[in-house]
């Protein structure tokens, strides 16, 4: 006698599609074992990688540290303010100068120096397309530090370390971006003892990877311009 293959033939394609099984499919032996075996398989399927996956909740913890690291920061820093008027060096000279010599704690502070070009209706405190992002950090002495900013959390616009338009002296960190398009500016610091990892593709992982690798991560307030 045959072996009966209409599950293979038809019940799978019910199964597939999440529709009932006929009472052939419950009666015959053979379209019973092949179903059983069916879902052996995909549990088995299901199961592949699991062992890979990163622990439940990792996304939330990681935030967390970050959350915590900037609220401290905000407690313990106030922004420097440069006057508008100065050009782009002067004012990386200014922060300089202004910042008190040695034994600081690593952190990050932004200000935003108005452009040339007046915009009409922006809210006050807003920044605007041509205005200049600048990023003011110490690293407290750790040997690898980069300034990296993302817009939208998703394009990578600056990462510098010693190079331009990153400037550094000693344990202090400048540098310059202009926001030349609206969106969300998001500047943050990433210190360690070893080299660091290559950007990942966003924010959320960049740091995520920098955390991983045994980094400190510091965020800055996120500038919008509109």
């Amino acid at each position: 006698m045959s072996r009966c293959d209409r599950f293979e033939t038809e019940g799978l394609l019910l199964v597939e599609q999440e529709l009932p099984l006929g009472e052939h499919f419950s009666t015959c032996p053979d379209c019973l074992a092949a179903r059983a075996a069916h879902e052996r398989l995909r549990a088995r399927i299901a199961a592949l990688g699991e062992e890979d996956e990163p622990p439940v909740g990792w996304q939330a913890r990681v935030w967390e540290r970050i959350d915590q690291r900037r609220e401290r920061r905000r407690r313990g820093w106030a922004w420097w303010l440069v006057p508008a008027a100065v050009g782009v060096a002067a004012s990386l000279a200014a922060l300089f100068l202004i910042s008190p010599p040695g034994g600081l704690p690593p952190g990050l502070r932004v200000e935003i120096q108005t452009g040339t070009t007046i915009h009409r209706g922006g809210r006050v405190g807003e920044a605007q397309p041509g205005d200049l992002l600048l990023l003011a950090a110490t690293t407290g002495g750790a040997r690898h530090a980069e300034l990296r900013v993302y817009r939208n959390d998703t394009e990578l616009v600056l990462r510098c370390s010693t190079e331009s338009p990153c400037l550094r002296r000693g344990e202090e960190m400048r540098a310059t971006v202009l926001l030349d398009v609206v969106g969300r500016y998001q500047p943050l610091l990433i210190l360690a003892k070893k080299p660091l990892p290559s950007p990942a593709p966003d924010l959320e992982k960049d740091t995520s990877a920098a955390l991983a690798a045994g980094a400190d991560v510091k965020l800055a307030r996120e500038i919008v311009v509109r």
